[in-house]
């Protein structure tokens, strides 16, 4: 590396630092909300946010790492043109296609992020979320379940246990759900025990009665049980964690899963189809922030139009997402096609190659004003 081109890549480190730091905490924060959500309604504490936010994070890195690395790219090229650095790295006989190294060596340090991230640190953090979200609608439970404390639950459920006993053996509960606004339904009983069977959790209640009221109509119920089963599974909403999918597994681990999915199993696609996917996206990070300079500089040293090419150059790379997702749905149904998923990067490389190809060329104003001086 040349002098120019590791301070061209220095000057591109604070820009990508800070995008991917503003593009986190807006994704991080459009899912925190659901997060807040989860922890309430399952009487969770606080620092569960801040647990379940970070195992977010290499989630949100994905999606911020290439746009980050885009940004900066155009940011700095813009830079060079408007305090005519590039100009005089033009007119020392710096080419389009030398004055692009350090991007693609920017681009390389991108994808070698989003590789570490996708294939190896986001698995990793999405299997810890499942297991996070799993043991929160296990201590829901325990959250419900304090004695000589009326907890109330979703706005809807309120619990009051005198006791629990050294056996689990709790006693002179009381559970009232309010059915809508005008009717609610209480459940008295003297004692009871939580019981297990399998993921689903139910209230054995022994000796009470059940009580009904309306308040619009005055009308009073009634009932008394022996026992009574109290679904206690109605209580755990707003989580839903998905084991049968393989985000959470790695590369490696998703490669030796192969060897045992046989070929008319639906399993395989959606296997094939992610690791493709993993590899399509480091491809297209490296080269975005090559898009990006490649768009200005098609425009020469003329400064209009910037607005409009760097707008052509954004919907450029949401087409080239929107074509890698639609072939990893192909690759789904259709294992065998799977080279289809690297035709998002194999296009971004072509338009690229032919931007160099135009502007190497004497294709451009700047190449001309580069002659003229």
């Amino acid at each position: 590396m040349t002098k120019i081109d590791r301070y061209l890549f220095k000057q591109l480190i604070g820009p990508f630092a800070f995008f991917c730091f503003i593009i986190s905490g807006i994704l991080l924060l459009n899912q925190a909300l659901g997060i807040i959500n989860i922890v309430t309604e399952n009487g969770q504490p606080a620092y569960i946010v801040l647990e379940l936010s970070l195992l977010l994070l290499p989630k949100v890195l994905i999606t911020a790492i290439p746009i980050s690395g885009f940004l900066a790219s155009v940011l700095i090229i813009n830079r060079l043109f408007n305090e005519e650095e590039l100009l005089v790295m033009m007119s020392v006989g710096r080419s389009f296609i030398s004055l692009s190294k350090p991007f693609l060596l920017f681009g390389i340090l991108c994808s070698s992020l989003l590789f570490i991230v996708v294939h190896n640190l986001g698995p990793f953090s999405h299997s810890k979320f499942l297991d996070t979200q799993e043991r929160i609608k296990r201590e829901y439970i325990t959250q419900i379940i304090k004695p000589d404390q009326f907890i109330s639950h979703q706005n809807k459920y309120t619990f009051f246990f005198g006791d629990k006993g050294s056996n689990g053996e709790l006693s002179e509960i009381l559970i009232e759900e309010q059915i809508n606004n005008d009717t609610s339904l209480t459940h008295i009983a003297r004692n009871g025990q939580v019981i297990t069977n399998g993921s689903s959790n139910s209230l054995l209640l022994r000796n009470g009665s059940t009580q009904s009221y309306n308040k619009k109509s005055g009308n009073f119920s009634l009932l008394q049980f022996d026992t009574l089963v109290f679904n206690l599974d109605q209580l755990r909403r707003d989580i839903v964690s998905d084991r049968n999918n393989y985000s959470g597994s790695n590369t490696s681990k998703l490669k030796d899963q192969i060897i045992n999915i046989k070929k008319d199993d639906p399993r395989l696609g959606r296997v094939v189809s992610l690791i493709h996917d993993r590899h399509a996206k480091t491809f297209l990070a490296m080269l975005f922030p090559l898009l990006g300079i490649m768009a200005i500089l098609l425009g020469g040293y003329n400064r209009s139009g910037y607005s409009l090419r760097i707008i052509l150059c954004i919907l450029t790379m949401a087409g080239l997402d929107l074509l890698r997702g639609a072939s990893k749905s192909w690759v789904v149904d259709n294992p065998s096609i799977w080279f289809t998923q690297y035709f998002s990067p194999i296009l971004c490389f072509g338009l690229i190659s032919t931007t160099l190809w135009l502007i190497s060329n004497n294709t451009t104003g700047l190449i001309r004003l580069k002659r003229r001086i």
